[in-house]
């Protein structure tokens, strides 16, 4: 079985969504790079032919605010570095909804405490946003950071943050500071 794309409607726009037997491949929402995804989809042959029940429950769930892990496989591509696997998946294992950390603390916590930027580089190419929540990693010092959301990215990954409790005014406080909700 190949893998298969859709568009799904979120609170941010709709999301591209491609996935297949061997997990989630990529999710595109900037709105601007939409028409691009479907095109980009269609050139590399991944079908048209429905949804992956599951995923699209999973991300419904997350948008809607009764899910906060994804318990979905990611195809990872085949030529991601190990570090950058490792900075992922130590993302999605120890940084939890409500929660933040630097690029330099993630980068500590996958092991190569002065790769703060190798770790930037590897959050700006998160082929899987949401599902490899790169939204909660900010900037030393607390402040926001960047984020590839399109038009206004910063306004999207601030509202990302906030919508899981942790409460961003102006700047983004720093990971140690930031609020846990008590009640998930």
């Amino acid at each position: 079985m190949r893998p298969i794309w859709w568009t799904q409607a979120t609170p941010i726009g709709e999301v591209v969504v491609v996935s297949g037997p061997d997990g989630v491949h990529r999710i595109w929402f900037d709105s601007d790079n939409a028409n691009g995804a479907v095109e980009t989809a269609a050139i590399v042959g991944v079908a048209r032919e429905g949804r992956d029940r599951v995923v699209a429950r999973q991300l419904d769930e997350w948008f809607g605010g009764s899910r906060r892990t994804f318990s979905l496989a990611v195809a990872w591509p085949d030529d991601l570095s190990p570090f950058a696997r490792t900075v992922l998946e130590t993302l999605v294992a120890r940084v939890p909804w409500g929660e933040t950390v630097s690029y330099g603390e993630l980068a500590e916590l996958a092991g190569r405490a002065r790769a703060a930027r190798a770790v930037g580089s590897i959050m700006a190419g998160n082929l899987v946003p949401f599902v490899v929540p790169c939204h909660r990693v900010i900037a030393a010092g607390g402040r926001i950071g960047g984020y590839g959301g399109g038009r206004d990215a910063i306004g999207l990954k601030r509202w990302l943050l906030e919508r899981e409790g942790v409460h961003v005014r102006g700047k983004c406080p720093p990971a140690r500071e930031v609020a846990i909700p008590s009640n998930p």
